[in-house]
């Protein structure tokens, strides 16, 4: 397994982050800018990336096999919402930031870190089934991830809009299903044109990330002791937690290629989408900020350690 290439893709995803960090600080970027980079991402390139990862290489798996990793897919979801839920409350966390936190748990960073880590731990062959559970993470994050992001916000006084589940993110994500059951194939230059649009996605997502990072005073972002302990959590605790839970499912080999993708990526970082959503929907940005930014630097470490040690 080569981890110099994981190395190498999160210390690139990083350099994004200082790059963005820096432009804010020269005034080449600010909150306005900011705020509009979030709604092209969350608008144009990440709906292009969602419907061009799946047409590319989901045909390589039959319907059924499809099925599996998708079901799958949703208990492991069910399972970290569950989790989610029990973390909160034991901590005893502050009850304005019950949301963000069960978000930031709940969801990892399985595009913009998890597809380059699994090609280069399992090959490209494994990369399927991570763009399989992207579909249901888009399912789910442009969706209840929304009402978590917004749990906190005073302004909501307590009650989520459903008018914010109708987004193009959503929408797309369930226009790939479509695509796939019904074999439709996009045209070649419709393919191409919209994979080019969804390779933005990853710079311009941490480009926003290292603005939003800039904009609080830097001993900020290390004030708040119970980020360290959730990044723990996140990192080794849950893969940890996923390793066993499948090894106790009735009728599923956690050895084989799905149960090992599945486990590396239970243990990616915080996903940089976060950063938008807590920006277009009134969340904590301080609180994802520092999520982001803490599980992203120490999964360099923990991602490579965790393959180690259980394969």
């Amino acid at each position: 397994m080569d981890f110099s290439t994981i190395l190498g893709q999160m210390l690139m995803l990083l350099l994004m982050m200082v790059l963005g960090y820096l432009a804010r600080r020269k005034n080449l970027l600010d909150e306005h800018v900011n705020a509009s980079l979030s709604k092209v991402v969350l608008n144009v390139t990440l709906p292009a990336q969602i419907i061009t990862s799946f047409a590319m290489e989901g045909a390589e798996l039959s319907n059924g096999e499809v099925g599996l990793a998708f079901g799958l897919s949703c208990l492991l979801y069910l399972f970290y919402a569950a989790l989610a839920v029990i973390y909160v409350r034991l901590c005893r966390l502050p009850r304005q930031d019950w949301g963000t936190y069960q978000y930031m748990l709940i969801f990892g960073n399985i595009g913009f870190m998890g597809f380059p880590v699994i090609t280069a731990i399992f090959g490209a062959k494994a990369l399927v089934y991570a763009v399989i559970m992207n579909i249901v993470f888009n399912l789910l994050v442009f969706s209840y991830g929304i009402k978590l992001i917004t749990a906190g916000d005073p302004n909501s006084k307590g009650q989520f809009s459903w008018r914010k589940l109708i987004n193009m993110p959503l929408i797309s994500s369930a226009l790939t299903l479509v695509l796939f059951f019904l074999h439709i194939r996009l045209p070649e230059l419709v393919n191409t044109g919209l994979y080019t649009m969804g390779d933005a996605t990853t710079p311009m997502a941490m480009l926003i990330l290292g603005c939003t990072i800039a904009e609080m005073p830097l001993r900020e972002l290390f004030d708040e002791w119970r980020v360290y302990v959730f990044t723990a959590l996140k990192l080794l605790a849950l893969p940890l937690l996923v390793f066993c839970a499948l090894r106790l499912l009735p009728g599923f080999d956690a050895d084989s290629l799905l149960g090992r993708v599945f486990v590396v990526l239970s243990a990616v970082p915080v996903a940089t989408n976060a950063t938008m959503l807590s920006i277009e929907y009134g969340g904590n940005n301080k609180l994802v900020a520092q999520g982001i930014f803490f599980s992203t630097i120490f999964s360099v470490l923990t991602i490579p350690l965790l393959v180690f040690i259980l394969y």
